[in-house]
């Protein structure tokens, strides 16, 4: 018998070789797995522009309830939409995600630029009634892509201003701004300008009201 039928032979002798390359193939699918999760990147809204304690001669004290998101939205997902295509689909990025929710993120950024101007923010669930409260629900925070190249983050919010149960103002913002790249990063950034943004509009409006 020549040396390769031997060596046929000696291999179908030995009932474990299936076995050893089923694991192979598992440890194969478990590498690519483990890449794909090494791969995954986490955004965030980046350091302020703004120093965390400014000189601001702003006079506004608030309390700011915690930020309602519509279910989407509370999860770390970034999500898009193919305006283009089906504008009603929400899609969220495989290998991209905030993190924290964006309603944290909101709030943590809008903290800091009120503290920055000199407002005084007062945590509602501290249980300070004096103050106003500030009340926000976000209904949009997604970057939307009218073109396979051209997209802008998008934030749809209601802001209301109430003390006690008596509402005093309230107004909704539709703010947007370009996204340098069609991709995820070029997504997180635009929206973290969208979000000062918007709450540079939440704080002018919070002025005009302090001033009637």
């Amino acid at each position: 018998m020549s040396r390769f039928f031997r060596t046929l032979t000696h291999f179908a002798d030995k009932p474990y070789l299936p076995l050893l390359a089923a694991s192979c193939l598992m440890c194969l699918l478990s590498a690519c797995s483990g890449n794909a999760a090494i791969q995954r990147q986490q955004y965030d809204f980046g350091l302020p522009a703004i120093p965390a304690v400014g000189n601001g001669s702003s006079k506004l004290q608030v309390s700011l309830a915690d930020i309602q998101v519509v279910p989407a939205l509370d999860s770390n997902a970034m999500w898009y939409r193919l305006q283009y295509d089906n504008a009603q689909q929400l899609k969220a990025y495989a290998q991209a995600r905030w993190s924290m929710p964006p309603a944290q993120l909101l709030a943590q950024r809008l903290k800091i630029q009120m503290l920055a101007t000199g407002t005084q923010v007062i945590n509602a669930n501290d249980g300070i009634v004096t103050q106003p409260v500030l009340r926000i629900e976000l209904d949009e925070f997604s970057q939307v892509f009218t073109s396979s190249t051209n997209s802008h983050a998008q934030i749809n919010a209601r802001a209301v201003l109430s003390k006690g149960k008596m509402i005093l103002a309230q107004r909704s913002f539709s703010v947007q701004s370009p996204s340098k790249t069609p991709d995820a990063s070029g997504g997180a950034r635009a929206m973290q300008e969208t979000s000062d943004a918007l709450i540079s509009e939440i704080q002018q409006w919070l002025t005009q009201l302090a001033a009637v």
